[in-house]
C-alpha cells in the first residue's frame, strides 16, 4: 500500500506540474529500505542541493535562505549555502553516498555551475551518485520550430499567462527579456528579435547570445527567473570537464541508484519538459 500511495504522489506530480504545482507528501512513512543507515547521519551523506522545502529524514538541504521556503529552511537538515559563491561546499572530500538537484542549474550562470559540478565532485565518494534535472532546451527547442503553443502549460513565475509561443519559449531560458516581467530600465526582447536569433544562429550559440543579453544584477531581485539553458549534450560535457568519468543521460524515474528512484521525492517537477542526467565518481 505504501509503494502504491507514493506511486500516486508521483502521478499527480506529474499531473499538477503543467501548472508549476507540486504534491509534498506528509504522514506518509517515509521509504527507507535502501538506505544503509536507520537515522539522518550526523555527517552529512545524503544532500539535496537547492531543495526548496524537500524533506527525508535521512538528507540534508544545501539551500541560499529565500523567501519562498522560509518555513522549511531551519533545523538539523538545512545547511545554508549561496551557489553563487564560489566558496567550498561545507563537506569534507570524498563524503557524500547521493547528490541531488533539480530544476536549479538553469538559475544561475555557466560560470556558477561549472564551480558547483567540480564541488560536487570533490565531495562525493567513490561510486557515488550525482542526479541532475532540470528544463530540456532541446525539447523546447524542437516544440518552438514546430509552433506548438500547447507545450507551455500555465502561467509562469510571475502569474502571468504568455499568449505568444516566442515569449512562452523566451520565458523558460531568459525570464527577464519577456515582455511580461515586471522588471523595468533595460530593453526586452520582441517575438521578432526572438525568431531572427534563432533562425540566424545555430541552436547553442542563439541560446548563448540571448542569455548573454540579460542584465547582470536581475537574480539578485529575481531569484524564480530562468537565466541558463541545458541539453543533455552540454550538461554531460560539463560534468566530464568537472571530472565526472560515467555520466549518462537518463529518464523520468530511472535512476540506477534506488534510492533515488522514489519519484514521490524525486524527478517530479515538470516531468513533461525535464532532461535528466546522472553521473558518478
Amino acid at each position: 500500500m505504501k509503494q502504491l500511495l507514493r506511486w500516486g504522489f508521483g502521478v499527480m506530480n506529474a499531473i499538477l506540474s503543467p501548472l508549476r504545482l507540486e504534491l509534498h507528501r506528509t504522514g506518509l512513512a517515509p521509504d527507507t529500505s535502501a538506505y544503509a543507515e536507520t537515522s539522518r547521519p550526523e555527517v552529512p551523506r545524503y544532500v539535496n542541493i537547492g531543495a526548496g522545502s524537500f524533506f527525508h529524514p535521512y538528507w540534508h538541504n544545501l539551500d541560499n535562505p529565500n523567501e519562498y521556503y522560509e518555513s522549511a529552511q531551519n533545523g538539523s537538515s538545512y545547511i545554508s549555502y549561496d551557489l553563487t559563491s564560489h566558496q567550498r561546499m561545507p563537506f569534507d572530500d570524498d563524503t557524500l553516498k547521493v547528490a541531488y538537484t533539480s530544476h536549479v542549474l538553469e538559475h544561475i550562470s555557466d560560470y556558477d555551475v561549472e564551480f558547483v559540478l567540480r564541488e560536487v565532485h570533490r565531495c562525493l565518494q567513490p561510486g557515488g551518485y550525482f542526479r541532475i534535472t532540470c528544463p530540456d532546451m532541446d525539447l523546447e527547442y524542437d516544440a518552438y520550430l514546430r509552433g506548438d503553443e500547447h507545450f507551455w502549460q500555465g502561467a509562469n513565475a510571475y502569474g502571468v499567462y504568455n499568449t505568444r509561443i516566442e515569449q512562452k519559449f523566451l520565458d523558460h531560458f531568459a525570464t527577464a527579456l519577456t515582455e511580461s516581467h515586471p522588471a523595468t530600465g533595460y530593453r526586452k526582447l520582441t517575438d521578432e528579435e526572438v525568431r531572427d536569433t534563432f533562425c540566424s544562429l545555430p541552436k547553442a550559440e542563439a541560446f548563448d547570445s540571448i542569455i548573454g543579453q540579460l542584465p547582470t544584477e536581475i537574480q539578485k531581485d529575481h531569484c524564480g527567473d530562468h537565466i541558463n539553458w541545458f541539453n543533455a549534450d552540454k550538461l554531460m560535457t560539463m560534468l566530464q570537464r568537472a571530472g565526472f568519468s560515467t555520466v549518462y543521460e537518463s529518464k523520468y524515474g530511472q535512476s540506477c541508484s534506488p534510492i533515488l528512484r522514489d519519484t514521490s521525492l524525486f524527478d517530479s517537477t515538470c516531468p513533461g519538459l525535464s532532461l535528466y542526467v546522472e553521473c558518478r565518481k
